[in-house]
């Protein structure tokens, strides 16, 4: 086939003046001055993209708390992996978040910094034979923990913030979970059998794993059950807690509990396709919104919330 190049000389053109703006110029980003305040950071920073989503966040959150609205904040393990246990603590005391979600990842990392300070792997490989050692001190208190929950009828969320503040660890300031049950503020946590390290321990029962887990799942349900109108935020996990917010959402919603305007957000730089459907599409409706913030957590999650308290100031509690 021998074809010509196409001609464009009467190819049709529009004028400027009639094309549609995609942001007008005080849309712009302006320079930041030295010496100039975190609102005028804010200020600064253009109202298109990421960054105008991120300030209709923080809108949405500054508004669900005065409103007195649920604030639920999703955790996968790299949340407390990136040193952000501090924040949670600080927002769980303010009572800015209503609700926690954990995967079983984020548990043990938060157990593991409130033990040694540090984060540390969730097992070590020996050189030699190859086998994994999981972490003695972590995996003990939370399979005893669950174990006892089992018993006392306790979803693993209280059961391991309990035990954490009786075991008076020398980091304890730095745990969430203790927090949440200093505060009396709902944790629900949901693990993956075999796939979280403190599975791996002796002391691990699935019975007890089993019984609290699903605990929790009710209690997340009621969460959801009662979230009209608030903010439900997925960090940094794209496979189980976002499935979990839908089947919880679904089960409330089987139950005839009205769950209608979600802002639901995934913060997540990796979030399949799916995962931010799932979040900021099928979870958000009917009559909400959903945002994705395709950045690292480490960085998005301080200036969220920084930005929140600078705009609720004296509001919050």
């Amino acid at each position: 086939m021998n074809l010509k190049p196409l001609s464009f000389s009467k190819l049709k053109t529009i004028p400027l003046a009639k094309r549609k703006p995609d942001a007008e110029d005080e849309d712009f980003g302006a320079p930041y001055r030295a010496n100039g305040s975190f609102s005028d950071f804010l200020c600064s920073l253009p109202g298109i993209g990421a960054a105008h989503d991120l300030m209709e966040l923080r809108d949405a959150i500054t508004s669900a708390h005065r409103r007195k609205k649920s604030i639920i904040l999703g955790c996968g393990g790299h949340v407390m992996d990136s040193g952000l246990s501090p924040l949670l603590v600080r927002l769980l005391e303010q009572r800015i978040i209503s609700g926690l979600v954990l995967t079983g990842a984020a548990l043990l990392q938060d157990v593991e910094i409130a033990l040694s300070g540090h984060t540390l792997r969730s097992y070590d490989r020996d050189m030699v034979d190859g086998a994994c050692r999981v972490t003695e001190e972590t995996s003990r208190l939370i399979n005893e923990a669950i174990n006892f929950g089992a018993i006392e009828g306790w979803g693993i969320g209280k059961s391991v913030g309990e035990k954490i503040i009786d075991a008076a660890p020398n980091h304890l300031d730095h745990s969430v979970l203790a927090t949440a049950s200093r505060y009396d503020i709902p944790v629900s946590v949901h693990p993956a059998i075999g796939a979280d390290a403190f599975n791996l321990h002796p002391s691990a029962h699935g019975e007890s794993l089993g019984a609290t887990g699903f605990i929790d799942f009710r209690l997340l349900a009621a969460m959801m059950a009662e979230a009209s109108g608030g903010i439900i935020l997925n960090v940094a996990s794209s496979v189980i807690l976002p499935r979990v917010f839908m089947q919880a959402v679904d089960a409330a919603r089987n139950l005839g509990k009205k769950i209608e305007k979600l802002t639901c957000v995934v913060i997540d730089p990796s979030a399949s396709a799916t995962t931010v459907a799932d979040v900021t599409g099928h979870l958000s409706q009917p009559g909400g919104r959903g945002i994705w913030l395709p950045g690292p957590d480490e960085l998005l999650l301080p200036l969220l919330f920084a930005a929140v308290q600078d705009t609720l100031g004296d509001d919050i509690d």
